[in-house]
């Protein structure tokens, strides 16, 4: 990162100082005109409190610095290590709390801030200038600890460089855009809480403005760490392993290995992997073994304790006795997993056997410990699985919710409006409710706007509509700019004050994108009932659909119930 100082002046404060190997190397205009001081004298104070300065135990530090001709510049001040250059951002004590006016905040910019589900700040010279009430219920903080203060003091000392970098990017950026990224910040009372950071630049002669819009990802990421850690237990576990493991893909070839194996075969892991299992038996198995591993796949069954020869790097063969399972995900069977141990020497004792049938009971003990070696990697074969069985079930926690408006598909909504249905016709006095919604023109909108705007109107719409429902109603994009509620045990009456409720809600929220663009919203709304001796699942849907034609044609923006006439 080229720092420039001007620039930081705007993303953390106007009085910065850069210093490379305790030695200041710019100091910010503001900061020069407020002290009166050089860089050597700025320099030479930096120095003689060394100790306070080079000091990295506390997110913000307390000083006050000497200024010729003017009472002595009290001020905080936070520390940043990008790459081999310091950053010393001073912000003077005492400075007054800012509001809307005082900030001279664009009032779209404000309004956007004021109904924003998410957190969201507005920042001036790295100062907060506002912030909505999401933003103090995620921080903890009251505003009037944070208001007027440098945000940087809130932000984790392990973020603050990426956080720079990104506010630095976004302002070289020609429409002021922030790269998104997650960032850590630092709560009330000490506790660290992860978010997903969006924003970006307004540019103004009298000031520039820094607005992000905050998301908590703590839970995901804190999910990330933990199965990272389970990876590299995994890992670690498949590499010190002192059994053979192995996976094969359904062409047969090794995908993985880990070191038992390459050790036993003389061959690095890299000249393993990649290569046809049946390169390493010998001759006489190798026809075998292919036609066990294609019914293997076929079949999707299991193999337990067989035997086989493998041949080394140097020509030595090897009795190893074996299971496979085979791994499948999305009804795939996409790999097998191997587990096998050498038991050369065991087949050796078994033919000395034969000859000495006095050593009979060593031999027979000797088994038994194979037994139960085998029986301990079955038990871990099927702790693998039930972990592969957890990760199988998050994946189709993805397959059923919309990629766009992170809601439920129209799959999953017709599976669940099946199962509400079957219920209804169960149940004595069962009812079952349908909401079918249209956003009113939006092919026009679409076509003025193009579809990236669209887009965001979607999401925000999910938003608003996962925010009138209950938690037992399932919500759903039914298709393009059509959306679907369906309301367990609600009435055709209590339905249609659901849908009431949505259209207020966003006939009354100003949708908005880009630097400043706000437009009026409104949805159409079909309201379908079924009790018990309807009919089946599609006539719920023509009931919601009939209608919802109906409040189309009646100027849109309204809610239609059907009824039968």
């Amino acid at each position: 990162m080229d720092v420039d100082i001007e620039r930081l002046a705007s993303i953390l404060t106007p009085y910065v100082v850069l210093r490379k190997t305790a030695e200041v190397i710019s100091v910010s205009h503001a900061l020069a005109a407020r002290t009166g001081m050089g860089e050597k004298e700025i320099h030479d104070f930096l120095d003689a409190n060394r100790t306070v300065f080079d000091s990295l135990n506390s997110l913000h530090h307390t000083i006050s610095l000497p200024s010729k001709g003017r009472q002595s510049f009290d001020c905080t001040f936070t520390t940043t290590i990008i790459g081999d250059t310091q950053i010393i951002a001073f912000s003077e004590t005492g400075q007054p709390v800012y509001d809307d006016s005082a900030a001279c905040i664009p009032e779209t910019l404000v309004t956007m801030a004021r109904y924003s589900p998410s957190a969201y700040l507005i920042v001036e010279n790295g100062v907060i200038v506002y912030a909505n009430d999401a933003f103090y219920k995620l921080i903890m903080h009251k505003p009037s600890d944070l208001m007027g203060h440098q945000l940087i003091r809130i932000i984790s000392r392990q973020s603050r460089e990426e956080f720079i970098r990104a506010c630095d990017k976004g302002f070289q950026d020609l429409e002021g855009i922030i790269p998104p990224g997650d960032l850590m910040l630092t709560q009330a009372g000490g506790r660290r809480v992860f978010v997903n950071m969006k924003g970006g630049w307004l540019k103004r002669d009298k000031g520039n403005l820094l607005w992000m819009v905050l998301n908590d990802v703590t839970e995901q990421v804190m999910l990330m760490r933990k199965l990272k850690e389970q990876e590299e237990q995994f890992s670690d576990l498949f590499d010190v392993s002192p059994i053979g493991l192995l996976y094969v893909n359904p062409r047969g070839v090794i995908t993985s290995c880990n070191a038992f194996v390459s050790k036993l075969m003389g061959y690095a892991r890299e000249e393993i992997q990649g290569s046809a299992f049946t390169k390493f038996v010998a001759p006489h198995e190798e026809q075998r073994l292919r036609e066990e591993f294609q019914k293997l796949f076929v079949e999707g069954s299991e193999i337990h304790r067989r035997e086989c020869v493998l041949r080394t790097r140097e020509g030595d063969d090897l009795t190893i006795e074996y299971d496979v399972q085979v791994i499948c995900r999305k009804k795939r069977n996409i790999q097998a997993l191997m587990v096998f141990s050498d038991i050369t020497g065991k087949k050796a004792l078994e033919m000395e056997l034969l000859e000495k049938n006095a050593e009979m009971e060593k031999t027979l003990w000797e088994m038994a410990e194979v037994k139960d070696a085998l029986e301990a990697r079955a038990g871990e074969l099927n702790r693998v699985t039930e972990e592969l069985k957890v990760l199988n079930e998050r994946l189709n926690q993805l397959s059923i919710t919309d990629g766009l408006t992170e809601i439920y598909n129209h799959r999953h909504f017709q599976d669940r409006l099946s199962e509400e249905v079957e219920r209804v016709q169960r149940s004595k006095d069962g009812v079952v409710s349908l909401l079918i919604l249209d956003i009113d023109d939006f092919k026009h909108f679409n076509d003025t706007y193009g579809h990236q705007c669209g887009d965001m109107v979607l999401k925000q719409l999910a938003g608003i509509l996962r925010s009138n429902v209950r938690s037992i109603d399932v919500l759903a994009r039914y298709g393009g700019e059509e959306f679907a509620v369906i309301l367990p045990n609600a009435s055709t009456e209590e339905a249609a004050s659901v849908a009431e409720r949505i259209c207020e809600a966003v006939r009354s929220t100003p949708f908005s994108f880009g630097e400043g663009t706000s437009v009026k919203v409104t949805v159409s709304i079909g309201v379908g009932s079924l009790t018990r001796g309807q009919g089946e699942k599609s006539e719920l849907i023509r009931k919601a659909d009939n209608a919802l034609y109906a409040a189309k044609a009646k100027w849109k923006d309204r809610v239609e119930v059907w009824e039968e006439d």
